[in-house]
């Protein structure tokens, strides 16, 4: 790999290569550094990947590759030394503050601050515990640290570790009641939409029923209007077939008296 200047020079590509040969060369180039007979030493070639990686970061994206071209106009093209600013370059890019960063930065300052809030919890509750069993249950001091600790978790200052115990009692049975209710009032909900479901299916099988009868009924209603039809058909066939012979016998009866008459 030849003497390096800048990101272009890393990448062996001309300032004027396009996004394909970009990453065609950032390609080629990081399958040779990660062979296993690549003579480079290993902390080396690891460097050599970081700047591989930075520079084709930057030259891929637009934005970036205009400020850092901009930037070596600015310098007038020198390139003394600018192989050693890379890895500078590297770390001061890295360090740009982007939405993702800032974010992640944030998010990762509040996991801190609530790991170190808990583990503090924990001691405190650690050195409680500690000293109320290193402690008779009934002294003053380990009464004192139960009732704190009752205090702390439920915001409620008890007189004496007794009047706690009624006091967390109580509460646990008005929270098992309103569980109770909770799980009634969810069953009635159940069943409330149940009973809906029922109402409406019901009514849909009703209206269907309904329709399927009114339209049996139009059925039988034509199909009895076309028998009225043909029946009324029939008989004044029947009738035009009477009159018509009666006519004929007419027609024979008299052929057959003017025959006579001459």
């Amino acid at each position: 790999m030849k003497q390096t200047t800048n990101y272009y020079d890393l990448l062996e590509v001309s300032p004027h290569a396009d996004l394909i040969e970009i990453s065609s060369a950032y390609l080629r180039i990081s399958r040779a550094l990660a062979a296993e007979n690549s003579p480079l030493p290993e902390s080396e070639t690891e460097l050599k990947q970081q700047l591989l990686k930075h520079a084709y970061d930057v030259l891929s994206n637009p934005s970036r590759r205009s400020d850092y071209d901009a930037g070596l106009v600015m310098r007038g093209g020198e390139t003394a030394g600018l192989d050693r600013s890379l890895h500078v370059e590297v770390a001061l890019e890295s360090s740009k503050s982007s939405p993702i960063r800032r974010l992640l930065t944030v998010i990762a300052a509040v996991m801190v601050i609530g790991m170190v809030m808990q583990v503090t919890v924990m001691f405190m509750s650690y050195q409680r515990a500690k000293a109320v069993m290193g402690e008779d249950p009934t002294s003053p001091a380990a009464e004192k640290v139960y009732l704190q600790d009752f205090y702390q978790t439920y915001g409620i200052r008890a007189a004496s570790r007794a009047e706690a115990d009624l006091l967390l009692a109580d509460m646990r049975r008005k929270e098992q009641a309103e569980r109770e209710d909770q799980q009634k009032q969810r069953l009635q909900e159940d069943e409330e939409r149940k009973q809906r479901r029922f109402e409406e299916e019901s009514r849909r099988l009703g209206a269907e029923v309904s329709a399927n009868l009114r339209y049996a009924e139009q059925q039988a209603e034509r199909a009895k209007a076309e028998e009225i039809r043909q029946k009324e058909e029939k008989e004044r066939a029947d009738k035009e077939a009477e009159r018509a012979r009666r006519e004929q016998e007419i027609n024979r009866f008299r052929g057959r008296t003017f025959q006579n008459e001459e």
